[in-house]
This record gives structure tokens, sequence and C-alpha cells, in this order.
């Protein structure tokens, strides 16, 4: 059962959320030609920073070498096959006669010049790829030599990062000026906190989209966007709180699309000095004291599975034999007696002080205040303090980077590639640049330092079982819920699915009545 707080918070913040007015839009176009879509996050495609370039993706402005299948598999995109020549050397070969949207060629040396330039400009991308040199050996065949074995490289080679821009794509300083690939979409026009445009590519080396244009509209406000659907002043909308699926799956009028995902919802622990949580008992004590059934019941009126562990149970990659954490109040009081608290009445204290934890998160995605708001209920119904406080994502991470909280509830994607290394040595290796929890386990950095040179085979299920199994041990966070991805779209929509990644909008095969 939630609690009356939890209820009145949630009450307070759906409430506020309907003073805003919903942004004023012109009128669908009516010759069906034109897809309008409401997007909670701003696309912003005069940038490359801003979540890691993935809008260029999402909206297949730009392609990737290596893309996903539906079943997560990879598949040719702009190179048609790729080999491991020698431990550290991957030959790719490349699609020949494609030109990008400017008219220019796309070859080997357009592919290094474009992989070399995101490794300068964005940080994140050196240790992604892992690249010691580039290599264009034809203009069909490209080299990557990596600084040591790297057996991730091709699913590394479909993020969202390594898209291949057109050298036009920037100045001549170098800086990035505007998306330019060989997509089915090309970029079109962008109104700031409003809306991007992308029109057909009719040169594209694929089949080309059905539709005209599409029009991502940018609608923060979750009440809003859904709003937006239902009077028509978009026909797609991602993003949806749990009680508008509900309504909406009710309403001919509305197609509502939901499938597994990537994605996970946790709660990153703080495990430095500055945290209660820095000793591992309690943080193995709170995973198991938050249901995770009446977790997804009670925030997301049952859209998502219940996490008890980093990866779901179907990722490839999943350690098929882990030690899971139950809904088990007993044992998590027998370790917070270990760890040196007493239950006096119904709340745990230390030297006279209740057990408090500070949870961050940001409102920014529809789930985030109800799972953060609903876990905390969990805790205090358990006898831990908790204070919630919900920011934007800049605005928590930078308290996250200070050390000034306790757990901050996030969001990541642990499909997103179809491998493991990206996840778990970007995320909790203790030199990772995303790993701002002071957590550090020297055998966790062995492994999957390990793994990444390792091809699939026994070995390396074998290794990433064992770094598993730390994780889950040692308890530097606590998972929540794996994502079942949500949409919704007028009856006039056609032909769209869900990309299992998360991370495609896949507009390319929709059409509109």
């Amino acid at each position: 059962m939630i609690t009356r707080r939890t209820l009145a918070r949630l009450a307070f913040a759906l409430a506020a959320t309907t003073t805003f007015a919903l942004p004023q839009a012109p009128a669908l176009a009516e010759d069906g030609k034109t897809l309008t879509v409401a997007t909670m996050w701003e696309a912003l495609p005069l940038s490359m920073k801003p979540r890691r370039s993935r809008f260029f993706n999402e909206s297949e402005i730009l392609d990737t070498l290596i893309k996903l299948d539906f079943d997560m598999n990879l598949v040719p995109g702009l190179a048609t096959s790729w080999e491991r020549v020698s431990p550290t050397v991957w030959r790719f070969e490349l699609r020949d006669g494609v030109t990008f949207h400017d008219g220019s060629a796309f070859n080997a040396e357009a592919a290094k010049f474009s992989l070399e330039r995101v490794i300068a400009l964005l940080p994140y991308a050196a240790d992604l790829l892992n690249v010691k040199d580039i290599r264009a050996v034809s203009d069909t065949v490209l080299e990557i030599e990596t600084a040591e074995p790297f057996s991730a490289l091709p699913n590394q080679l479909t993020d969202a990062i390594t898209v291949i821009y057109a050298a036009s794509s920037f100045d001549e300083n170098g800086e990035f000026v505007k998306p330019v690939g060989t997509g089915p979409w090309v970029f079109e026009d962008y109104k700031k906190q409003d809306r991007t445009t992308v029109v057909r590519n009719e040169n594209y080396w694929g089949e080309a989209p059905k539709l005209d244009e599409i029009v991502y509209r940018y609608i923060p406000d979750h009440n809003a966007r859904a709003l937006a659907l239902e009077t028509g002043e978009v026909d797609f909308v991602v993003h949806l709180l749990p009680s508008d699926v509900a309504r909406m799956k009710a309403d001919e009028n509305f197609k509502v699309y939901m499938e597994p995902s990537a994605g996970l919802y946790y709660g990153a622990f703080n495990a430095g000095d500055k945290s209660v949580l820095h000793d591992p008992k309690v943080r193995q004590a709170v995973n198991l004291m938050v249901d995770r059934e009446i977790l997804v019941k009670g925030a997301l009126d049952g859209i998502g599975k219940p996490a008890w562990t980093f990866f779901p149970d179907d990722f490839p990659w999943a350690a098929k034999e882990i030690s899971s954490y139950s809904f088990d109040t007993e044992r998590a009081g027998d370790l917070l007696k270990e760890a040196g608290y007493e239950k006096n009445g119904t709340t745990w204290e230390k030297d006279g002080k209740p057990l408090t934890l500070r949870i961050l998160s940001y409102s920014s995605r529809a789930e985030m205040a109800p799972i953060t708001e609903t876990m905390a209920a969990l805790l205090e119904q358990q006898g831990i303090k908790t204070k919630v406080e919900l920011f934007t994502w800049a605005g928590m991470l930078d308290l996250v980077k200070q050390g000034d909280y306790d757990v901050s509830v996030v969001f990541w994607t642990p499909e997103m590639t179809g491998h493991p290394d990206l996840h778990l040595k970007s995320q909790f290796h203790s030199k990772a640049g995303l790993n701002y929890q002071n957590w550090s386990n020297l055998e966790f950095d062995a492994l999957v330092d390990k793994g990444r040179t390792l091809d699939a085979g026994p070995e390396a299920m074998e290794t990433y079982a064992k770094a598993q199994e730390i994780l889950q041990q040692d308890a530097p966070i606590i998972p929540l819920v794996h994502k079942i991805y949500v949409a919704a779209s007028s009856k006039d929509v056609s032909g769209y699915q869900v990309h299992p990644s998360g991370f495609f909008y896949n507009f390319k095969n929709a059409t509109k009545n």
C-alpha cells in the first residue's frame, strides 16, 4: 500500500503540471504526408553533446556503420560486413555508391574523418571505442585498430555516438554546426524550445520513407503531451503517464504501443564516506526492503517488469545463476543490526539518530516521480526515513557529483548495444567517467577489463557473470523496474513498430491515412 504522504505528493505534482499552457501549433497537414510527434526531450539538432547525439540516431538523420535489428542482432548499416583480422584489428566492408545529404560521397575516408572528429569532440567516445588508429584501406574498406583486444567494437558501433557525419557537419575550425548524414531523413529546420523538422531523403541507400516529413514537437509537460494527441494537435506521442495509457487503450481513436525494451530504472547508491550507504550491509538491506511487485503496480499501474538484477533475464549476456534479491524484511533487519542499527519503535536508528536517506531524482521522465516516491514510501514502511527531492537532470547531477545525496533514481539502457561492456564498464568501473557513486571494487574492475578483450563464448560469459555477481552482492545500486516502452498514436497512423533498443523512432515504414 502506498502511504498517504506519497499520494499527496503525487496529487500535488499532477495538479501542478496542469497549470502549464499547451504549446500552440499549426494545424496538422491534411495530405497525410506529415507526421507530428510530441516528444518529452527537446530535439537539439545543432549540438552533438546533449544526450550523446541520440536524436540523430533516433530520428535516423545519420546512420551508424552497424545497426541492431528487432531481435537486437547486429546487422549491416553503412558497413555491409566486418571481421576481426587480428587480436586488435577489425576490418569493415563499406557500402559503395552511398552519398551524404549534401551530395558528397560516403567512403572509408569519410568514415575515418567522422569517427576521429567524434572522438576529438566527445571524450566519452574514446573509451567507448577503445581506438588506437583508424585507416582507410580503400574507398570501401575501413580498418579500426583498438588499443587492446576489444571484442565489443561492432556492438559499440551501433551506439548513437558513432553516427557518421559528413565533413560539412563541421566548420573550418572543426566545430559541429549541423547534422549532415546518409540517413533516410534530412534535417530541415529547428525552432528553439518548439520543434525540429526532418524531410524524406529521396536518395537514401535503402528503401525511402513513405512520409514526406516528420515534425518533432517539444512538449515537456506529460499531461500536455497526451492532451496534444487527444485534441489532434499531434499524431504520435512518447513517454506517457500510466493513467494516460489506460485511458487511450480504451478509446478506439488511438493506438497504444507497449513492448519490453531496453531500459532500467534503478537507484544509484552513494558508496562514499558522506553517505550511510558507504556500508554494503545497509545497501543490501535496502535492496531487500523494497517490494518490486508493489512498486510496479503502485507507481506504474503494472506497466513495467519488477527488477531484481541489473540485466533482465532475456538479455543475452545476463548471468543465468545469480544471487537475486527478493523482498525479505527479516534478512534486511538482520543486516541492519550487523551494521550497528537498532529498531526504536518503528524507526531504525544508530547512536540515537534515525537512518535517513536523501533520495534525488529528476522530473523530465514521466515515470521518475512516481517510481521515486513509491520506493521512498516502501522504505518508510520498513522504518527508514526518506527525504525525496526532484530536480532537472542537470540539477540532480550537480548534487550527485558533489556526493551530496544517498540515492539517485535514474534510468539506464542496458540493452542499447546488445553487449555488457558499455553498461558495466562505463557505469561501474572505478575509473569510469560516469561512475559518480564513489564505488570501487578492484575485482569487478579486473573482470570487466578482461571481458572486453574476449570473444563471445564460455570464457566471456563466465567473466561477465562473475562481474554481475559482484555488482549484485556489493550492491552499489538497487534495480527497480525493467522498462516497458510505451507510445501512442492516432488511429490513422500505420506501420509503426517499437524497436527493443528504445533508441529508434523507426518511422521509415510509417504512414498516415
